[in-house]
């Protein structure tokens, strides 16, 4: 199975590098998201929500900017990433099943 599915991404580079960029793009995209989440946790002296999005990243940031009103560009950076990851991963789903 592992195998398999390394001759299929080696052997449809034309397709693998565009996929590998959009999840690299996204899981950026997300962390920077988090960072942003904890600066604007921490600005507005929610010291839990801003170290845990620290040390977490996206995983609490996520919640802390749909929760809070003032973290909407935090959201929508994470919400891209999230969008573009995913956009990502059905892409390498589509390029397996259609190429095994």
């Amino acid at each position: 199975m592992k195998q398999e599915l390394v001759e299929i991404f080696l052997s449809h580079q034309w397709v693998t590098i565009p996929i590998f960029i959009l999840l690299v793009i996204g899981v950026t995209l997300c962390w920077f998201g988090g960072l942003v989440a904890a600066l604007t946790a921490l600005g507005n002296k929610r010291w839990l929500w801003g170290i845990a999005s620290i040390v977490l990243g996206p995983i609490t940031g996520l919640p802390y900017a749909l929760i809070h009103r003032e973290a909407e560009y935090a959201r929508s950076l994470m919400v891209k990433g999230l969008a573009l990851f995913l956009a990502g991963l059905l892409a390498a789903a589509i390029v397996w099943l259609a190429f095994r």
